[in-house]
Parts: C-alpha cells; sequence; structure tokens
C-alpha cells in the first residue's frame, strides 16, 4: 500500500519544481568559487556570503527558522531544525556553499547558470548547490504535506569545503557547536552509489637541504664546495616512487589501493649560475583503513633517512582518515530502498576515492553517508553539469527517506 505521506510529499515537489529550479540557477550565479587552500583560507574573506544569504532567505520563506551560524559574520554556515516528535533520532542533511575556481576552458559561462537539453551548466550545479536546493524544497514539500517528523531533521549548509575537507570554519565549526544527530548525509553526486565512506589523504611538504655555491667556481668544480638540492630531491623522488603502504580490505572499498603521488608540485633553485641550496617539492597520499598519519610519515622517513647526504625537512599539511559505515547500516538501507523504487535500479554501496566532509561525523560516531545527491558530470572540471531528471528524482527520493529514517521503525 502506498504511503499517503509519500503521495503528498511527491505532489508538492512537483508544485514547487520550477521554483527549486530557478533557486538553484540563482545560487549558482552567486560566485562562491574558493581559491584557498587549508593553510591559507581566510575565516574574514565572504566566500559564500552572498549563497549563504539566499539560502537563509529562502529558509525564513518557506517557514523554516534559519541562523548563522560561523567563526565571522563574513563567512557564515547556515542551520535550519524541523523539530520532530522527539530528539532521540536526528538526521543532519550536509553540504557546501564553495565552489572550486573555474577552469579556464569552460565554453559556457560558468556563471550562466543555463539549461540546454535537460542540463543545468554551471560551477558548482553538480558539486554540490542542486543538493543545497534539493535539502531546501525537501524541508518545503515537508511543510506543504503536513508531514509530522518523528524526530528532528538538521539543514547544514558548510563554508570552505573545497580546499581540502579539513576546514575549521565549516561543518567542523557546526559540530563543535552543538550539531549532533544519529545519522548524517553527505550530499554528494551521484545516485548510482550510496556512498559508505571514503579514501583518507595525507599531505605533505618535503624541503631538501643543499649548499649554495656560484657554478663558476674552482671549488665547485673540483667538488670542495655546494651540494645541489635538486639534485637531491631527485633523489628523494626515485627513492618515494609509488611507495608502497599498508592497507586492509574493507567492503567499502572492494579491489582499492592507497595512492602514493610524489611530487605533484616542485620549486627549487633562484638562479641559472647557482647549485640551489633548498628544493621544496609537494605529495598526496590517497589511504585506505590500515594506515595512519604516523605510519605513513614513519615509511617517508625510513626512504629519506637510507639515502647518504639527505638533509631535509618533512611537513604534514594535512591528514584526513579513511572512513566507512556498514552498508546494513538503517540510512544506507533506506536510501538503497527508495533509490530502486523510484528509478528502478540498485544503486551500490561502496566507498568513494576523492574524502569529504564526512569523516567529520563518522570520525564523532555519526554514521554518514559520503555522498547520495543527483547525477551529471563535470565536477572540477570545464561545463559542469547536472541531470535535471534526475535532481527531481533525487529530491523525491531524500524527501522518502528523510521521513522513513526519522520515523525510526
Amino acid at each position: 500500500m502506498t504511503d499517503q505521506r509519500f503521495v503528498h510529499l511527491d505532489e508538492a515537489i512537483l508544485r514547487n519544481w520550477d521554483e527549486q529550479v530557478a533557486f538553484l540557477q540563482s545560487i549558482i550565479r552567486a560566485r562562491s568559487a574558493n581559491p584557498y587552500t587549508p593553510d591559507t583560507t581566510d575565516p574574514h574573506e565572504p566566500i559564500e556570503r552572498d549563497v549563504a544569504n539566499l539560502i537563509y532567505a529562502k529558509l525564513r520563506t518557506i517557514g523554516a527558522k534559519p541562523s548563522y551560524v560561523g567563526v565571522s559574520e563574513e563567512r557564515p554556515n547556515v542551520a535550519a531544525t524541523l523539530k520532530g516528535r522527539t530528539s532521540d533520532r536526528a538526521l543532519i542533511l550536509n553540504g557546501h556553499m564553495d565552489t572550486v575556481m573555474p577552469n579556464p576552458n569552460w565554453t559556457r559561462d560558468p556563471f550562466g547558470a543555463e539549461i540546454s537539453e535537460g542540463r543545468l551548466y554551471g560551477l558548482g550545479a553538480l558539486d554540490m548547490k542542486a543538493s543545497l536546493s534539493m535539502f531546501v524544497y525537501v524541508a518545503k514539500a515537508l511543510f506543504e504535506a503536513g508531514v509530522e517528523l518523528g524526530g528532528d531533521l538538521h539543514l547544514t549548509f558548510a563554508v570552505d569545503e573545497e580546499p581540502g575537507a579539513y576546514s575549521r570554519f565549516g561543518t567542523a565549526y557546526l559540530l563543535e557547536h552543538g550539531l549532533h544527530g544519529t545519522a548524517a548525509i553527505v550530499a554528494e553526486p551521484e545516485n548510482t552509489n550510496v556512498t559508505t565512506g571514503h579514501r583518507g589523504g595525507y599531505r605533505f611538504r618535503l624541503t631538501v637541504y643543499g649548499e649554495a655555491a656560484h657554478t663558476g667556481l674552482l671549488a665547485w668544480e673540483r667538488g670542495e664546495i655546494g651540494k645541489n638540492a635538486i639534485s637531491m630531491m631527485a633523489r628523494a623522488i626515485t627513492a618515494l616512487d609509488r611507495m608502497p603502504l599498508p592497507y586492509e580490505e574493507t567492503p567499502a572499498f572492494p579491489g582499492r589501493k592507497p595512492v602514493f603521488t610524489f611530487p605533484t608540485m616542485i620549486e627549487g633553485g633562484v638562479s641559472i649560475n647557482a647549485v640551489p641550496d633548498t628544493c621544496v617539492a609537494y605529495g598526496d597520499v590517497r589511504v585506505l583503513p590500515g594506515a595512519d598519519a604516523e605510519t605513513v610519515e614513519r615509511l617517508i622517513r625510513e626512504q629519506l633517512d637510507a639515502i647518504p647526504g639527505m638533509e631535509y625537512k618533512l611537513e604534514r599539511l594535512l591528514f584526513v582518515p579513511a572512513v566507512e559505515i556498514p552498508p546494513q547500516t538503517d540510512i544506507v538501507q533506506i536510501l538503497v530502498r527508495h533509490t530502486a523504487a523510484l528509478t528502478g535500479r540498485q544503486p551500490t554501496t561502496l566507498g568513494c576515492g576523492p574524502w569529504n566532509d564526512g569523516w567529520m561525523f563518522i570520525s564523532r560516531g555519526i554514521p554518514a553517508i559520503c555522498g547520495f545527491g543527483p547525477n551529471g558530470a563535470g565536477v572540477h572540471a570545464p561545463d559542469e553539469y547536472v541531470e535535471l531528471d534526475s535532481l527531481l528524482t533525487t529530491t523525491r527520493i531524500l524527501a522518502r527517506a528523510v521521513v522513513e529514517y526519522l520515523e525510526g521503525v
């Protein structure tokens, strides 16, 4: 028998569909491109402010009671709670308002929010402003359908995720200032997989030291002075090339392996006729369960310490753990069931490669879906788009999953 609440939710979502699309266009046109890295991010740069204001205003219009919650007035997160009968069960919907910087190879206006052949194009359309529109219009449908929630629904719109899902200003700030739930959905794309975890990451800077000298000097010719830091870095690169890392086979990552990529950026030298005394290179490590930051650093040092004459400094830029939740977790199975019912296909339940703010929930004991949103293409690439049919379907899926999960039966 069809749940009449779902019928009423579908009616509200369809009735508001044109408005949802227009709202999505408005938040794409409100620029929120984030140029920072985790170590340079600025709490007073109003990157997401225009998007936050649009979301805040729309939430007020539909009957919610949003708040600005952030480290500064210039860079606020937006949060709103739809209260249920009890707070024993609470679901967090989480997404980020910032985007990457626009790629110069766009063939369309990245802020134009153009619609063509069922696709809405724009920077952040898929990653992840379409999902932000879902949160707002799921809430509106719940209000209009008169659905009484069994538990609390927390809507969270976070800043500063794109530089590395490592920010103190976004999701972490919300969690440190009272946000709590019994489950979370981080609505990264797509709905073909109910993402049960993500790989982790370790990023580092390696500085190799040499001794400066003029290349025209006899003492350099004889090898009496100078040590080429770039040449020493080359030996470090050879030693670290695809260095093996420990990992555990787990259900979320079948057949996946950790990946050690070094270098990803490199700089050194000041003049053609000077022996360089420093060389700096950066590395990116994708880890699976079974490796922590200390393990990665110990393995790097073992390789570098075996190189004669190597003088270096190893600096950790960030570490995010690999995380996962069991596929039997109730929020996973609820999303699987409703996705299959509304799309006619069974989604997979696997982890993803890129990490996101999901680890912030899971590491605090909150089971989190690390990706479930609409489909499209072009994430972090030119001509990013979201498929509008998929956005409509995923909005319907999400609304049903919210109701069922918070009912707790």
